[in-house]
């Protein structure tokens, strides 16, 4: 009997195929700007938010994009809520959604001592998806990018 259900079970999740992921109802583009940063000056990290198949974000509970620490970097703030972001938002009815036209920009700046290559800026957007079946889903996803840290000659000589 135990195995007729377990076979049952089985044949069930064949038949309804794998999950989807959530990297099919969204894509985080991000890309630090200027590629070649030299050492003590400013870097802008660009994030773009790009919902699928008429999935959007909502404003409440609010969108959050956590930065990983470097001690090659420094931010003003290591977590940043879409309200101080000043992300555009639509509402529809009691609901509010963000806008995922604008990028999100935050600027950092590179360490005097930091290292010298490539380096990467990582993070994750923690978000709350709204589905257009009425129903909802808070969860991450992470987002990571490169960039070169160049010797400032400048800085060296005094």
């Amino acid at each position: 009997m135990i195995k007729r259900r377990i076979l049952l079970v089985c044949c069930l999740m064949l038949c309804v195929g794998p999950l989807p992921a959530q990297d099919e109802f969204l894509k985080i583009e991000c890309a630090v700007v200027p590629r070649q940063i030299q050492q003590g000056n400013e870097g802008l990290l660009r994030i773009r938010i790009i919902p699928r198949n008429g999935v959007r974000i909502s404003a409440n509970p609010e969108l959050l994009i956590r930065l990983d620490e470097n001690e090659n970097l420094s931010f003003a703030k290591i977590f940043f809520a879409g309200s101080e972001l000043n992300l555009p938002t639509t509402q529809e009815g009691e609901l509010v959604f963000f806008d995922p036209q604008k990028e999100i920009e935050v600027p950092f700046t590179l360490g005097q001592d930091a290292l010298l290559g490539n380096l990467t800026v990582s993070g994750e957007v923690v978000f709350t998806l709204l589905f257009p079946d009425s129903w909802s889903v808070k969860t991450t996803q992470k987002f990571s990018a490169g960039f070169v840290s160049r010797r400032n000659y400048k800085l060296r000589k005094k």
